[in-house]
């Protein structure tokens, strides 16, 4: 009877392989159960249920003069809100402090001062990130298309969704190193390859299998964790926010856009960043063989350039902008305050170039892998 090729029950065996793996599942059981616990204290943080409401109070309000005196009448020189029952002007007066800076004398300024010293400001990052004149133009340009004066609107469920949804990248690399690392190394553990590679589904149909069976637990955890934490956060707090302008939380920001917007960018890039994490780690387990050391590896990797990244002043631009673009780095709400551009024909933001880079590197890493485990297969044979 002739023999068949039986990619399907291949991948099925990989996959089962990786869900099998007690570490693998233990570590994203932890982080699932996390999800739950983000969703209820991300948003509310010390803030009980019942005092939520108040914290909306002058949602929708243009932050002008008028609404700078009415802050100024209920709060104290340092901008502290005196009167408990007017939250709304508490969270306002936390946003001019994003602007001028903490504990400024809130008593002393005009809204004309705010709006000229967010301008300041932005353009001392022009300065500190080393900006070229054209680039600055590029974010004049878009500074215009901002509406101005800004509308005010309270964050805090919307930001706790942006900032809950910028620690699972971490996660990934948890789960991904405790699930993907020992997906080549058991066949030299189990000393199984010499079998493997004489069979008929020995080199490229089992490389795929696996690295498919791999990429296909990543994307479910990412998908699984976060489907978890949105549908916990809307069903316990609701969603309200995410449709105002993301000048309402990050006012340094130039782009025209909502919050929603900002949660999508910051979704793709960690879709995307946990294909770039998934390829790495496949390609060190293939290398090392070693389920221990590409864990090692891995975390050692995430943790060692995102603290270089945070290290490496904004002055020497070209390693400084490289390391922003690493995964642990670029997903963050604070994305949008990354003024430097990439000019490929045109200028483009790095978030709009990330993910793109990070499938580059997938498929190189993933091709290189390939070359290197047909080459160790013939070496055993």
């Amino acid at each position: 009877m002739e023999k068949k090729h039986c990619f399907g029950a291949l991948y099925e065996f990989e996959l089962l392989k990786i869900l099998k793996n007690k570490v693998a599942i233990i570590t994203f059981l932890v982080l699932f159960g996390y999800a739950f616990i983000q969703g209820e204290f991300e948003v509310r943080g010390n803030i009980s249920s019942q005092e939520l409401s108040k914290y909306e109070e002058i949602n929708g309000r243009t932050i002008d003069e008028g609404l700078l005196d009415e802050l100024k009448a209920v709060s104290d020189d340092a901008g502290n809100v005196t009167d408990d029952n007017r939250k709304g002007y508490q969270q306002l007066a936390y946003w001019i402090e994003e602007v001028i800076g903490y504990r400024a004398p809130i008593k002393d300024l005009d809204i004309e001062t705010i709006y000229s010293k967010r301008e300041s400001n932005i353009q001392e990052g022009y300065e500190a990130m080393c900006l070229t004149p054209e680039e600055i133009d590029f974010w004049k340009s878009k500074e215009k298309e901002v509406s101005r004066p800004f509308l005010y609107h309270d964050t805090i469920r919307s930001s706790g969704i942006l900032e809950g949804t910028t620690n699972y990248m971490l996660m990934m690399a948890i789960i991904i190193a405790a699930g993907l690392s020992s997906i080549f190394a058991s066949e030299t553990q189990r000393r199984t390859d010499l079998m493997v590679s004489a069979s008929i589904n020995g080199k490229k149909e089992l490389y795929l299998a696996k690295i498919l069976a791999g990429m296909t637990y990543a994307f479910g955890c990412v998908a699984v964790l976060l489907i978890t934490f949105y549908a916990y956060t809307a069903c316990r707090w609701g969603i309200t926010g995410m449709d105002c302008m993301v000048q309402s939380y990050r006012p340094l920001a130039q782009m025209n856009m909502t919050l929603g917007g900002l949660l999508a960018i910051l979704v793709t890039l960690l879709v995307f960043g946990t294909l770039l994490i998934a390829s790495v780690t496949l390609f060190i387990s293939n290398v090392t063989r070693n389920a221990v050391a590409t864990m090692t590896i891995i975390i050692g990797m995430f943790i060692g350039l995102f603290m270089a990244g945070l290290h490496v002043p904004l002055k020497a631009r070209f390693l400084s902008q490289l390391l922003y673009l690493f995964p642990g780095i670029q997903v963050t709400s604070r994305v949008l305050y990354d003024y430097r551009l990439i000019k490929i024909g045109r200028y483009f933001t790095q978030y709009q170039v990330a993910p793109v880079l990070y499938i580059m590197l997938s498929v190189v890493f993933i091709v290189a892998g390939y070359v290197f485990y047909a080459r160790y297969e013939i070496k055993n044979n």
